[in-house]
């Protein structure tokens, strides 16, 4: 397992270290990635946590680092180094769905103006036909 600062060797220092660990932090945000940590006590006795990586994480690093160079928008870059592909199916199914759900959604909505426009012509012409009602009472008498 790797440190961070032995992962930005591994990078050749193409980014900082602040850089690695915003970066890793949104990976596990992003994608179904879980970095290792390791457990240790401070001067004062105290336990913290700190992420390690694999070999095979400093190379999707390594290909991170790439994509970013050739400007691929970082949060996709992450998606497609990073995610498992059980995960991107999973995305995409949710992606369908949500779509799917936001189209019935503009559909109810148009049934509802529909519905509406109906309700008022209904009632226009139970106007006119109590009008006509009246005029033919009128004439008859």
């Amino acid at each position: 397992m790797f440190s961070f600062k032995e992962v930005l060797f591994e990078l050749d220092n193409a980014i900082s270290l602040k850089t690695l660990k915003n970066w890793a932090n949104k990976i596990e945000k992003l994608t179904d990635v879980r970095f290792v940590r390791q457990y240790a006590k401070n001067k004062q006795g105290r336990n913290y946590s700190y992420k390690v990586f694999s070999g095979n994480q400093i190379e999707q690093f390594n290909e991170l680092v790439q994509l970013r160079k050739q400007n691929v928008p970082l949060e996709q870059a992450m998606i497609e180094v990073f995610m498992s592909a059980e995960e991107k199916e999973r995305q995409q199914v949710i992606s369908i769905a949500k779509k799917e759900f936001e189209e019935n959604q503009m559909s109810v909505k148009e049934l509802v103006e529909y519905t509406k426009e109906v309700l008022t012509e209904n009632a226009e012409i139970k106007k006119r036909l109590k009008a006509l009602e009246l005029k033919m009472e009128m004439l008859v008498n």
